[in-house]
């Protein structure tokens, strides 16, 4: 029996998730050609000045819709961003000027290549109130997005700007897959145009938590019926 492939976790943190803000994307890959992306260069004085495009370089994304196919099957890797970069660093030996001694001094520079890579990922809004729910569908087949599993990433909460992976307990059919359940129920909420009680309200005490608890009872009712 064939080993299933790990997939690695989305690369990066969750930052800027709103819970006043609850709106359903999903993490997908974008294509984008390494050859269309403008490489710049250093003249003389120091001014920054697009490189001058090499013989052979073909930019894929000019061929029109499907595209990607043809940037894959030259190499390209479309789906992922590959940085390099080069850093100094000090070698040290005997001292030349006396072979006796046992002190190290300075005898030159290496040059080091670095490189990283990571997944042209974006968010693709997926609601009836955005592309009347289109987004997902119009990204795969018009733009040939990729889902996350496609290209070896785990999928992650659909909440927006949330990258954390997603909990089994909290799938539903109907909203999406989520790292909890009050992600689940904010979508949840948010597709039924439910409108949700506030708790920042300045009050204190018992009716602090009359209001903390009818909230906490509308996200659970708006869930209920869509958790499998």
């Amino acid at each position: 029996m064939a080993t299933a492939t790990k997939l690695k976790k989305l690369p990066g943190f969750s930052q800027g998730v709103r819970i006043g803000a609850s709106v359903r994307t999903v993490k997908m890959a974008r294509p984008i050609c390494p050859n269309s992306v403008i490489e710049m260069e250093r003249t003389p004085d120091g001014k920054l000045i697009p490189a001058a495009i090499s013989p052979g370089r073909i930019n894929c994304q000019l061929e029109g819709i499907g595209w990607q196919a043809k940037c894959e099957a030259l190499g390209h890797e479309p789906y992922v961003t590959k940085k390099v970069w080069y850093t100094k660093k000090d070698e040290y030996g005997p001292d030349p000027d006396d072979p006796t001694s046992e002190s190290q001094v300075l005898i030159g520079q290496k040059t080091i290549r670095h490189e990283t890579s990571y997944p042209n990922f974006a968010q693709v809004g997926l609601g009836v109130r955005l592309n009347s729910g289109q987004g997902v569908k119009r990204a795969v087949e018009v733009k040939g997005f990729k889902f996350p599993h496609e290209i070896g990433y785990q999928d992650c909460c659909q909440y927006r700007n949330c990258q954390k992976p997603v909990d089994p307990r909290h799938r539903s059919r109907a909203f999406g897959e989520y790292c909890s359940a009050e992600h689940l129920q904010l979508i949840a909420a948010d597709h039924q145009g439910i409108f949700l009680t506030q708790t920042s309200t300045g009050l204190e005490g018992p009716e602090a938590e009359k209001i903390k608890q009818k909230r906490s009872k509308q996200l659970r009712e708006a869930a209920a019926f869509a958790v499998e």
